[in-house]
């Protein structure tokens, strides 16, 4: 039982930081998150760090309307340190934007797609775009995260076999 214990932190482990931007820019209203975020393959435990001014800044999670409309109004969360870390806890859409007046509108906003480990995205916005940003996406991860849990039901099975065997 230690070994499955060993093989889900080693699963966790494998979970991914991504700080949005980077590396060649933040949350900012320069960068590109639609570019930003087509080259990664988000997965559940993996996390997204927000590294921005807080004086100029913020960051607000919202729904697909809000994010559609720009409007941070009826959010789900709201976040002004500047080193907001966000948990990707199960697969679906996040939506995050700047909440102060116009950034949002002048490109401060990112969709988030968080696909189970083994999947790729659903959405081509956020399918990588050539081979070279496939290999960068987190395929790692991915891998690690698969290796782990075969081996977690390889031992899992082990262990049944040994408690239903008669003696």
């Amino acid at each position: 039982m230690a070994a499955a214990v060993l093989v889900l932190q080693a699963a966790a482990a494998a979970a991914t930081t991504y700080t949005v931007g980077a590396p060649d820019g933040l949350w900012d209203m320069q960068t590109n998150y639609a570019e930003w975020v087509a080259k990664r393959t988000f997965h559940p435990g993996d996390k997204i760090t927000f590294t921005y001014s807080a004086e100029l800044h913020d960051v607000v999670e919202v729904s697909k309307a809000g994010y559609d409309a720009c409007s941070s109004a009826n959010n789900i969360s709201a976040f002004r340190t500047g080193n907001d870390v966000v948990a990707l806890t199960a697969p679906g859409t996040r939506y995050f934007l700047c909440g102060l007046t116009g950034h949002c509108d002048s490109g401060m906003k990112i969709r988030i797609d968080v696909v189970a480990a083994g999947s790729s995205p659903m959405s081509p916005a956020a399918a990588p775009t050539s081979a070279a940003a496939s290999s960068t996406a987190g395929t790692g991860t991915t891998t690690t995260v698969g290796l782990a849990i075969l081996l977690l039901l390889a031992v899992l099975h082990h262990h049944r076999a040994i408690i239903v065997a008669p003696l």
